[in-house]
């Protein structure tokens, strides 16, 4: 047997080794997409369980239903509605928001 024999033996042993390694590191990387394709179903599933129960819970009727039997709540009365201007100011001291204060170039 030559030493050319010899290297190309040799050689056809690593690359026999080789696809071995890289057919099972394959496998492994089937069975892990396998699971990720899964788990995307999964969650795919159950956004669109949350998304019919979204619609369901949004519903203007129903809420219109709940607010008008918990909550106690009847339209503003003419009278109550007044234009800005007619609101009583109210001084904020400098000590509560201190950052605007300052940016606004007020005392510190």
């Amino acid at each position: 047997m030559s030493l050319m024999d010899v290297m190309w033996f040799g050689l056809v042993l690593v690359v026999a080794i080789a696809l071995f390694v890289l057919k099972y590191e394959v496998q492994g990387l089937e069975e892990e997409l396998a699971a990720r394709q899964l788990e995307i179903a999964e969650h795919t599933k159950a956004i669109h369980v949350l998304a019919a129960e979204w619609t369901f819970l949004n519903d203007p009727a129903r809420l219109r239903r709940l607010g008008s039997q918990h909550l106690s709540l009847s339209p503003a009365a003419p009278s109550r509605i007044v234009p800005f201007n007619a609101l009583p100011k109210k001084r904020v001291s400098a000590q509560a928001f201190p950052e605007v204060a300052t940016q606004l170039g007020g005392p510190q």
